[in-house]
């Protein structure tokens, strides 16, 4: 693997940017049959969780600048546990990318490449997102940071298109659901960001000074997971209603098609399904580079072998998935169910284990 590369303050940013949407963006109709007219506020609530999280990292991470999280629970639980964590990462990591890949390879199809086999489609995607991961996070940070810079673009270009036909009828009332259903729509909103905290147990080992780049890092978060997916839902819910964008299963790219410039433009679906590729590719990268780290600190070696079996194994996976229905399904299932555990249970063990050597050494000073 390529050595340790430090990365700046506004690429870990851009990162956060390209690590936080991934099948989220496909299943935004969801939430919206979930919540209602607060599926905006939900995004709002769930990003603030994702944030508090984040931090959570970086507090831990700062006391050991240079080391993934794993490394900071081998130093205090040992080898064997940190890497049943590990694994655990790695095969998570593997089944979020098939899954997200399928949901891709199938919204390109349906829309664009009707008669092209999805598995080529597919194929294509992940032979790019390998590239990327196996050029090392520097690369990917900065082409990150080219790619969202366009993304940004285009999604201006989208939300000048909404404003024109904002209706507040869409919006109002609001909290217009019940309770049990409006938290399921913040867990799956926030499970969908979440995964940029996935990406974060890798990434802390590369951030220049951890505890310098904190206040950045914050910004960039309430930026990428808080205030951008609240403010998307909350225009695509002005614009079309939450009973119709509940029964639809690619209602952005469906209010793409509604967008007009003058007599000139007509539809502008083929920009936000570029955004929609752009973000699998990166999200793509980024769980291939993350897996890819976190398999070589398993068996302690340094090995490009790993990343291409990592890539083979989610490419075989996603021809063993039989339609866009079942890897939808799939992914809502993960996460909601596993991936808030997943990284609960670790930050907790290492921050229990953490204060609790730490009390033993303040002990046995005389």
């Amino acid at each position: 693997m390529l050595q340790k590369q430090k990365i700046s303050s506004l690429q870990a940013i851009y990162l956060t940017f390209a690590s936080a949407y991934g099948g989220v963006v496909f299943y935004h109709s969801y939430v919206i049959s979930l919540a209602g007219r607060s599926a905006w506020i939900a995004e709002f609530v769930s990003g603030f969780i994702n944030i508090a999280f984040a931090l959570w990292v970086l507090s831990v991470a700062k006391k050991y600048p240079g080391k993934n999280i794993f490394h900071i629970l081998e130093m205090f639980a040992g080898k064997w546990i940190s890497k049943i964590f590990s694994i655990a990462y790695v095969g998570l990591n593997i089944v979020l990318s098939a899954l997200l890949l399928t949901l891709c390879g199938g919204l390109v199809k349906t829309l664009v490449l009707n008669q092209t086999p999805m598995w080529a489609t597919m194929f294509l995607m992940i032979l790019l997102s390998f590239l990327i991961a196996g050029s090392g996070i520097e690369i990917l940070a900065r082409l990150s940071a080219t790619l969202v810079i366009v993304l940004l673009g285009i999604l201006f270009t989208l939300v000048m298109g909404l404003i024109t036909q904002f209706d507040s009828s869409n919006i109002l009332p609001m909290l217009d659901s019940d309770v049990p259903s409006f938290l399921k729509a913040v867990l799956l909103a926030g499970g969908g960001h979440s995964e940029v905290i996935l990406f974060m147990f890798i990434m802390v080992e590369s951030l220049h000074q951890p505890k310098k780049q904190f206040f950045s890092f914050t910004v960039g978060l309430l930026i990428s997971v808080v205030l951008m997916p609240g403010a998307a839902i909350f225009l695509f819910l002005a614009v079309i209603s939450p009973e119709e964008a509940s029964r639809v299963s690619f209602a952005g790219v469906n209010i793409a098609f509604s967008i007009t410039f003058g007599k000139f433009i007509q539809g502008v679906e083929i920009f936000l399904l570029i955004t929609y590729v752009i973000v699998t590719v990166l999200k793509l990268s980024g769980n291939f580079y993350s897996s890819w780290v976190a398999s070589e600190f398993i068996i302690k070696r340094s090995s490009k072998v790993l990343l291409i079996l990592i890539t083979m194994a989610t490419f075989l996976i996603t021809l063993k998935i039989r339609s866009f229905n079942q890897a939808f399904y799939y992914y809502i299932t993960i996460i909601q169910y596993c991936i808030y555990p997943f990284y609960i249970v670790t930050l907790c063990t290492v921050s229990i284990l953490m204060l609790a050597k730490g009390k033993k050494a303040v002990s046995r000073k005389p």
